[in-house]
């Protein structure tokens, strides 16, 4: 994550408690910019967004819960491989270039080592983690669809993948 990055986390982070706390009001809202036009993947990213509400909910809770907290964290963590999994093998089966499906590879190793630092910090205790968690995986997944999972998104659609 680049220093650039850091700053605005921590920023963002700060609003995000300010702002949410207490009140029934979706952080991450789908939109219909972030379909990339293959229905399988579309509901994963669904997914992906309603985990990441979830875990603000939890997070600006008056008194959050430390397990509820962790619970959804590790969901997240498991859902998400699970949607890089799915990703990755439609780059095979639907011959998605090689020097494109690799980098995109390499962006999702790097969110888990991203998100294993911020895993760490929260098994450590760390009170400011969980917002600046969230701060990143709102950024992280915003960013990536529109711009790295668009990039497939032609490829698949004229391949017909659902």
């Amino acid at each position: 994550m680049t220093s650039r990055d850091k700053w605005f986390v921590m920023c963002y982070s700060m609003i995000i408690c300010n702002k949410y706390r207490g009140r029934n009001v979706e952080f991450f809202q789908w939109d219909e910019k972030y379909s990339v036009s293959v229905p399988s993947v579309d509901r994963q990213h669904k997914v992906l967004v309603d985990y990441i509400n979830k875990l603000q909910t939890e997070i600006t809770r008056s008194d959050p819960d430390r397990m509820k907290i962790e619970l959804v964290i590790n969901g997240l963590v498991s859902y998400t491989n699970s949607h890089f999994k799915y990703e990755e093998m439609l780059f095979s089966m639907y011959a998605y270039p090689k020097p494109e499906s690799t980098k995109h590879k390499e962006i999702h190793k790097r969110l888990f080592d991203d998100v294993a630092v911020y895993k760490q910090r929260f098994d450590n205790d760390d009170s400011t983690v969980g917002p600046e968690l969230l701060a990143f995986l709102k950024r992280w997944l915003n960013d990536h669809i529109l711009v790295e999972d668009m990039a497939y998104s032609g490829h698949m659609i004229a391949r017909n993948v659902s």
